[in-house]
């Protein structure tokens, strides 16, 4: 009687046991092994008018069968739950004004589309060339290399603008914005105004700079009653050359009188500033 007893707790707790197992591997089935995208860097393609290919895209904003799968600093590997072909979308991202905190879509460029073919636990490598959508409007090119130049010093300047090249310059020639020990105010603005879009359209002003200086970055805005100088920025001084996207949609829309703009760049002497100032900028777009 004992000996049947003992069996039948072995037999139940055999059967407990059994099905402990098998309700784990029910709760925790087995993961699925990510196939892996790689993306480096993403390149811009200029070539038809819209000026030098110099970008800052420091983001992928990614997408598998239209669904984001999130914003990636690159370089970046992202793993993707596909066995097989999968639609890929990738949107080139920049940093609006230059801030962590207002990371979006650069809405210029056209998003790579593609269709490949990735398998667990392997890498793609995809570094896209994007192009400019063919309705954006590129109201002001400069890179500074031609004969002409499209700015001019403000009446308030005590400098005037340099173009300088060699080690110094950023690609090609490049203009410098200086103030000598002596000299308190530099200031300069496009030689020409602009009609820009208002009703929120999205524009941006873009350049590459070095400084060891502070400079204001703003617009001159033109109504029926006057002139008004708007500042939109200050950038810190960079030792490393830095493109930034400066944005000037809230400025010219929130004025519905503004009849035409120029951008400016400006900045006043820092007390506590020895010796020269000077402020090297290269190859500005502005564009709608």
């Amino acid at each position: 009687m004992r000996s049947r007893l003992k069996s039948a707790i072995f037999f139940v707790f055999s059967v407990l046991l059994a099905s402990s197992y098998s309700s784990c591997d029910l709760i925790n089935p087995d993961e699925q092994i990510p196939s892996f995208l790689r993306i480096d860097s993403i390149s811009m393609a200029t070539g038809n008018g819209e000026g030098n290919p110099d970008h800052n895209i420091v983001d992928a904003w990614v997408y598998e069968n239209e669904k984001l799968l999130g914003i990636f600093e690159l370089p970046a590997v992202i793993p993707i739950l596909v066995d097989g072909e999968a639609n890929i979308r990738i949107r080139g991202g920049i940093k609006l004004n230059g801030q962590v905190g207002t990371r979006i879509p650069y809405l210029f460029t056209e998003d790579y589309l593609g269709t490949i073919s990735l398998f667990p636990d392997s890498v793609v490598n995809i570094n896209p060339t994007l192009n400019y959508q063919n309705w954006v409007t590129f109201d002001w090119l400069e890179d500074f290399d031609n004969v002409g130049l499209s700015l001019i010093t403000s009446d308030v300047s005590d400098a005037d603008i340099e173009r300088i090249d060699g080690i110094e310059a950023f690609d090609g020639k490049t203009l410098k914005l200086a103030l000598a020990e002596d000299e308190i105010i530099f200031e300069c603005k496009s030689g020409v105004t602009y009609e820009l879009p208002g009703s929120g359209t999205p524009v941006l002003l873009e350049f590459t700079y070095r400084s060891n200086h502070s400079c204001v970055v703003g617009l001159f805005s033109r109504d029926q009653g006057g002139t008004f100088q708007v500042p939109i920025i200050v950038l810190s001084a960079s030792e490393d050359w830095n493109r930034i996207y400066v944005n000037l949609t809230d400025v010219i829309s929130s004025n519905s009188d503004f009849i035409n703009h120029q951008p400016f760049f400006g900045f006043v002497r820092d007390e506590d500033h020895v010796g020269e100032a000077y402020f090297y900028i290269d190859n500005i777009r502005m564009l709608h």
